[in-house]
Formats: structure tokens, C-alpha cells, sequence
């Protein structure tokens, strides 16, 4: 994020070059979503005066302070439990479809049992073991109803194997649990692509594989669930003790957020529906660590926003869900009226509950 802002001067310097533009004479106000969302908080920590203002939408931030969690390790948690624990819900957002989750989800409870780690008789308990699991891991119904986009979409394992490489910082090749990617022909196997292909990558694909040709590859893949080998592996990187977990582990602390600079004007804004980055893991602590701390901070929490505005498009979506992206957008102009007249104080803490753009 400095990087950006960096960079953001030097090409207004360079369209401009009798202008002189520096951070001192410059307004910057850095804003982001998600892992963007995280990055503008973590440029808060430097006391250089480089940004005036920081805006973050549903940010990916780990503190040290009660009920944070890193995005790795309930990522994975949520990768083996959620499946088995979303049949114990009803009325789950479409897409993904129903009875793909449904079937998903009965064969990672019967999994689970046949280990021992669920103890439910049948189907019905067993999925009701998992959900008060993920309870206890402090999970609530809005994150778990939204993430089963998440889950149908395979988005935890897809985290999870990418976040596994870059935490420990493997080479290419390296995976500790065996993943990779690759294009793949119409029989499975990898093929060459071509420098259109590639060039589509940067316009359309989400950063995180599978999508957009390239398959995420499991080399232990067994068994009636063949998955849960290689989730079990990228778990075991959180709560094992190998060279390979304390590596993951050093990475990932790596990223703890300290405090921003003071006096920096900061509003955070999340859906209480975010099934991906639930805000209980990162907003709501992080803001509890500044508040601790004495800074100010405004936190705005919004009913009926999930973590993707994109799949608003599907119908089913629009009509439980409103977009979050708008009021990152009233932040972002409540801060800029708030630094063009100081006296325009801040917006207060709030629960915003906006029906524009939900379908009737």
C-alpha cells in the first residue's frame, strides 16, 4: 500500500512535472477491500505521515488481542468442518447448488465419524456436532450461512493451499502438502498454455487458483473423501510442530497489525454477514485493540452484507444481500469532508442497515 502511494506520486510527477507533488502537499487517502482492506491498516502503523486518512472495507487483518484469528487457521478449520456442519442449516444462499453441498457435506460427517472426531449416530447429530464446533471456534449463523459460498465454491482449500506457500515462503514446486497448479486438457492432463491465456490471467482470474483454466492439484487424494488428506495436511501446518507448520506459522505472525499512527483518521467498515472474513476474527478485535489503546477509530458494521459484491448478480444473492462497496464509499467521502474542514468531525460508530440494492 506505501508502495502504491509511492507510486502515485512519482506518475503524478511525471504527468506533471512542474507540480512538485509530495506527500506533504498531497491529500492520500488509502482505501482497499478484503486483503487490500488489511493492507491500508497495516500502512497505519508507520509514523511518516505518508497517508492522511485510512478507509478499510472487510479487512483481512490478525491482532494479538481476544477473538482474533488468523484468516489461515479458521480457513482451514472451517475447509474441514463447515461441509458437515451447513446441513444442520437451512435456506442456503444459491449458487452453489444444494444438492452438490448436501452431498459434500454427507460425505465429510461420515469422514469425520469414521475417525472419531464426530460421535453423532446419525447424519442429523453429526452435522449438529460440526456447526457447535465452529460455535466454539467462534463462528455465528450469518458467517456460516454466507460461507456456504465459500465452501461450495472450494474457496477454503483454495486459500489455504496458496496461503500455505506464500506463508512459508516455498519455491515453486515446494508445496509442504504436495499442491500445484496446472492447465489441464480434456483427459487431466497438464498442458502448455499460450500467451493469450496467460494474459487473461491478469484481467479476469480472482489471484487464487482454480479458475480461468488452471486446476489446483492434490497429490494425496484418497479414500471415500478423497480431500480431507490434503486438508488434513495444510491443518496440520497451524497446529503441528514439523519444520514445515513453524515456518507456516512464522509467516503468518509475520502479519500480526501493530497500532496505526495517531491521530490518523480510520474508518472500518464489514458486513455482518461476511462469511469469508468474519468480522468477529478481525474488525471487531482489531477496533478493540486501538480502543484499548486510546485511538479513535469509527467502525461501521452493516446488516446483510456479505464478503463478495460480484455475486450480488445472482438473483438469490440480491434478494437476501445488499453490496458493501457503497458504504466503503461514504466512508471514503466522510473522511475526505472530515480533512477538507476539520471541524466536520467524523462519523460515529454505527449498524447500518441500507435495503438499496436488494431485490424485492
Amino acid at each position: 500500500m506505501r508502495q502504491a502511494a509511492q507510486f502515485g506520486l512519482q506518475v503524478l510527477n511525471t504527468q506533471f512535472p512542474t507540480r512538485n507533488f509530495r506527500a506533504d502537499n498531497t491529500r492520500i487517502i488509502a482505501v482497499g477491500i478484503s486483503n487490500g482492506g488489511g493492507a491500508v491498516l497495516r500502512a497505519a502503523e508507520h509514523d511518516d505521515a505518508l497517508l492522511d486518512a485510512v478507509v478499510a472495507g472487510e479487512p483481512n487483518v490478525y491482532v494479538d488481542a481476544p477473538g482474533s484469528r488468523a484468516l489461515y487457521d479458521y480457513a482451514t478449520l472451517a475447509a474441514r468442518l463447515m461441509p458437515c456442519a451447513l446441513l444442520d442449516l437451512d435456506d442456503l444462499p444459491q449458487p452453489p447448488m444444494t444438492d452438490a453441498l448436501r452431498a459434500m457435506g454427507t460425505q465429510r460427517c461420515a469422514a469425520l465419524k469414521a475417525r472419531g472426531e464426530l460421535h453423532g449416530d446419525d447424519l442429523t447429530a453429526q452435522a449438529r456436532e460440526a456447526r457447535a464446533l465452529l460455535h466454539a471456534a467462534g463462528f455465528d449463523d450469518h458467517a456460516l450461512r454466507s460461507g456456504a459460498t465459500s465452501t461450495g465454491f472450494d474457496l477454503w482449500r483454495s486459500v489455504a493451499a496458496a496461503y500455505a506457500s506464500a506463508y512459508g515462503r516455498y519455491r515453486f514446486g515446494q508445496h509442504p502438502c504436495g499442491f500445484d497448479y496446472a492447465a489441464l486438457d480434456a483427459e487431466g492432463t497438464p498442458r502448455a498454455v499460450d500467451v493469450a491465456e496467460r494474459a487473461l490471467w491478469w484481467s479476469d482470474a480472482s489471484g487464487i487458483p482454480p479458475g480461468n483454466g488452471i486446476a489446483l492439484r492434490d497429490s494425496q487424494r484418497a479414500g471415500e473423501d478423497p480431500d480431507l488428506p490434503g486438508l488434513d495436511c495444510l491443518r496440520s501446518l497451524w497446529e503441528g510442530d514439523s519444520e514445515s507448520a513453524r515456518h507456516v506459522r512464522e509467516g503468518i505472525a509475520a502479519t500480526r497489525a501493530a497500532l496505526p499512527r495517531e491521530h490518523l483518521p480510520m474508518i472500518i467498515v464489514h458486513g455482518r454477514d461476511d462469511g469469508l472474513i468474519p468480522m468477529a476474527f478481525s474488525s471487531t478485535p482489531y477496533v478493540q485493540m486501538l480502543r484499548a489503546a486510546g485511538r479513535d477509530v469509527t467502525y461501521w458494521q452493516v446488516t446483510d452484507a456479505q464478503h463478495f459484491d460480484a455475486f450480488l448478480a445472482f438473483p438469490d444473492y440480491a434478494r437476501r444481500y445488499v453490496p458493501l462497496l457503497p458504504q466503503v464509499h461514504a466512508a471514503l467521502d466522510a473522511v475526505w469532508a472530515h480533512l477538507e474542514n476539520p471541524a466536520v468531525a467524523l462519523p460515529a460508530d454505527a449498524v447500518l442497515s441500507p435495503t438499496h440494492g436488494k431485490a424485492d
